[in-house]
């Protein structure tokens, strides 16, 4: 059976794990999206410079060195940020913090379990855990404060000023 104060403590922790879940499922589209242009801009680029060398004399010739460049500099960005890799890690996170989420919420209808005490340990076991994992994604403070806002929104409550 929970105090109140560990009751207290379980919804806090299920909204907050609401909140990464869809924090990092936003993430997890932001990035793809991004790797999705910067994919899209080597291609055109690289094809666009493939096709002026090929054109001859019509076209100025600082468009070739530059469609090059710009070519080489997406791929470098591409490598170096490794957008897709942040994606599949943010989805990956998405769903650990969504499974948390539902243990939470299966433990909040069940505060007077004989065992509740020991869940709610695990589920802060777990959330500690996936803060760690967390930890490698660059941080949003704008899309954290949208997440939580539509979470409070959802149950019927308001973020502190």
């Amino acid at each position: 059976m929970l105090s109140e104060f560990q009751q207290r403590d379980l919804w806090e922790r299920w909204l907050a794990a609401e909140m990464r879940s869809n924090y990092f499922a936003d993430r997890a589209h932001f990035y793809a999206s991004l790797h999705r242009w910067i994919t899209w801009g080597t291609l055109l680029s690289s094809s666009g410079a493939a096709i002026t060398m090929l054109s001859g004399s019509g076209v100025p010739q600082w468009i070739k060195p530059a469609l090059a460049i710009v070519a080489a500099g997406l791929s470098l960005l591409s490598l170096v940020k490794q957008f897709q890799k942040r994606s599949f890690e943010c989805t990956e996170l998405q769903y650990k913090w969504n499974c948390l989420a539902y243990e939470a919420e299966s433990l909040w209808n069940n505060v007077w379990a004989n065992d509740a005490e020991a869940k709610l340990q695990r589920i802060a076991g777990k959330a500690a855990e996936l803060s760690k994992s967390g930890s490698a994604i660059p941080y949003s403070e704008r899309v954290m404060l949208k997440w939580e806002n539509h979470v409070l929104q959802h149950h019927d409550m308001q973020a502190a000023a």
